[in-house]
């Protein structure tokens, strides 16, 4: 919330003039009021659940959060004496927290500006977004991980409104390229890690089995049943207390141990969006029976966090020319050389169970993906 602030008010003070002091509190406050409830509509489990339960309904948690604010009675209350005078209303940030970029485009001018609002998409969902840069600051401090030390402030400072969008200053550029490098190695060394992802499939593997026993549309559909869905409750459902899963996670114990891992410097785009489920499936076609498939996984960084899947570009100006130059810009392209689109790192994890034959398992994978990397690449 604090972050959005900054970055809505740096937009527009330079256009005082061509605002009234109401329309600068009204952007002000709901910007703020974006950043605090964006993530409301999170369910159990975070992300995961977004997988696992919410997009096999054709929803996300963007929905969640502007269903919440809308129906949530004391939220809307709240809003409503709070934010009445700024001109803002339940309505008015749910429609904010559920826009998709495509409906951004017909967002309306910000004052006498020849600025639109359709911009402001970019302070929370942009490739710097304060979204990011939150949790960037965030899980790097609390994890100790070390790579939250990037100039987010310059990034504010030298950003600016160009009509539908947000421009970066040129001489800024170095600090964006400081923050991919954050971006790079906190999802590799935070969000990729290995154990962190056993978890996450441990995780996905519950909600599946949930979803067989809970009517998970029950909670979607009523806001004050949603808000009550947390962790806890799901683990003390009493459906599921049988479900393996459940007294893994309750106990701490993780069964799987990752065995081998295949670094791909710059893939082919068909096989860098091949699912788990299709690199399991190679290796079950190997393996020929050998192996149960609830004895492995196979794991790719195909998910949100990762910095190289989403926006590809940012907007760069150069206010040292009259009329100012801008022009978009790889996130790639940076100062040191341009970095390889992607880099697909495929692991391979198994059961302690079938430890014995992990040479044989760890072999048959490496086949099947190096096989089908070939084949993929035969012209």
């Amino acid at each position: 919330m604090h972050i959005s602030g900054l970055f809505v008010k740096h937009l527009l003070e330079p256009y005082m003039n061509n605002l009234s002091e109401a329309e600068f509190l009204h952007y002000f406050f709901l910007v703020r009021l974006w950043g605090l409830t964006h993530d409301l509509g999170h369910g159990p489990f975070s992300h995961t659940f977004d997988k696992v339960v919410l997009e096999e309904m054709g929803l996300n948690h963007e929905y969640m959060s502007s269903k919440i604010v809308k129906e949530d009675k004391d939220i809307a209350r709240i809003i409503d004496e709070k934010l009445k005078e700024y001109d803002i209303s339940p309505e008015i940030l749910s429609e904010y927290l559920g826009k998709s970029r495509e409906e951004w485009g017909g967002a309306k001018t910000i004052g006498s500006t020849k600025h639109s609002e359709a911009a402001f998409y970019y302070i929370l969902k942009g490739f710097y977004s304060t979204d990011i840069i939150d949790y960037l600051l965030r899980d790097n401090l609390y994890t100790g991980a070390g790579y939250g030390n990037f100039d987010w402030q310059r990034l504010i400072l030298s950003s600016h409104l160009v009509k539908n969008e947000i421009a970066l200053e040129i001489k800024a550029r170095d600090t964006l390229d400081a923050f991919l490098l954050s971006r790079l190695f906190s999802f590799k060394t935070i969000y990729y890690h290995r154990w962190s992802r056993v978890v996450d499939y441990i995780i996905k593997n519950l909600l599946t089995k949930a979803k067989e026993k809970i009517d998970f549309g029950r909670y979607v559909d009523n806001v004050n049943e949603y808000r009550q869905l947390d962790e806890q409750s799901i683990f003390h459902l009493p459906e599921l207390k049988d479900v393996p899963e459940r007294k893994m996670l309750l106990n701490r114990v993780i069964p799987f141990r990752q065995i081998d891992q295949i670094v791909i410097p710059a893939p082919p785009r068909e096989l860098s969006f091949l699912k788990e489920d299709d690199l399991c499936r190679l290796l079950s076609d190997k393996m020929k029976g050998k192996l149960p498939d609830e004895a492995y996984f196979v794991d790719t960084p195909n998910l949100p966090l990762n910095p190289m899947i989403g926006e590809e570009e940012v907007l760069i100006i150069d206010r040292s020319t009259s009329p100012h130059k801008a022009w978009h810009e790889s996130i790639r392209k940076t100062s040191w050389g341009e970095i390889p689109s992607l880099i697909w790192t495929i692991r391979l994890y198994l059961h302690v169970d079938y430890d014995a034959i992990k040479e044989d398992v760890r072999q048959n994978f490496r086949t099947a993906i190096e096989g089908e990397s070939q084949s993929r690449t035969h012209f």
